[in-house]
């Protein structure tokens, strides 16, 4: 896998375009880029696999952070609140195997957030286990029944999380 060290003007580009990377960035010595495929980026940060870029098709190009960031990462504690929606037991086992969020499964929501919008996805015990786009707004989610709500765009398990796992044991 290509990594590819950035620039401090192309940091400062990512800091002006990411507003949440922002702070973990001003404290960083070094930021790379690992080529995973040609639609996904990781952005190691000290040799810590920290935030991903995607491109989902038709829905656009996101910049989220990694579940490392969120579980593993002393940086965790610099990420801004998200909204999150908590599913059931039964929709985690999917999720986790790459399964979109689909309505029935969605038991709550904490925060607001609009259509394209970063959701996490949490299992009842508020543990991140995905990081979603939300294809309607949480208002119009709440009137639904049923029905695909929330794209995976990153899961417990998912190659980004073993590639994350691989970097940064290759790290130490």
């Amino acid at each position: 896998m290509k990594r590819t060290r950035l620039s401090n003007r192309e940091i400062k580009e990512l800091r002006e375009t990411y507003n949440f990377m922002t702070s973990i960035l001003e404290e960083a010595d070094v930021v790379e880029v690992a080529h995973v495929s040609e639609k996904q980026h990781i952005y190691l940060v000290d040799g810590e696999p920290l935030f991903l870029k995607v491109s989902e098709g038709e829905l656009g190009v996101f910049v989220v952070p990694t579940l490392y960031l969120i579980h593993k990462s002393s940086k965790n504690r610099l990420l801004p609140q998200y909204p999150k929606a908590v599913v059931d037991q039964g929709a985690v086992v999917r999720i986790i195997k790459g399964a979109d969020i689909m309505r029935p499964g969605i038991k709550s929501f904490v925060g607001d957030f609009n259509k394209g919008d970063i959701v996490f996805v949490t299992d009842e015990k508020n543990r991140v286990i995905a990081i979603s786009v939300a294809l309607y707004s949480k208002s119009e989610i709440e009137q639904m029944q049923k029905g695909k709500v929330l794209i995976n765009l990153h899961h417990l398990g998912d190659k980004i999380w073993e590639i994350s796992l691989k970097l940064v044991k290759e790290k130490s």
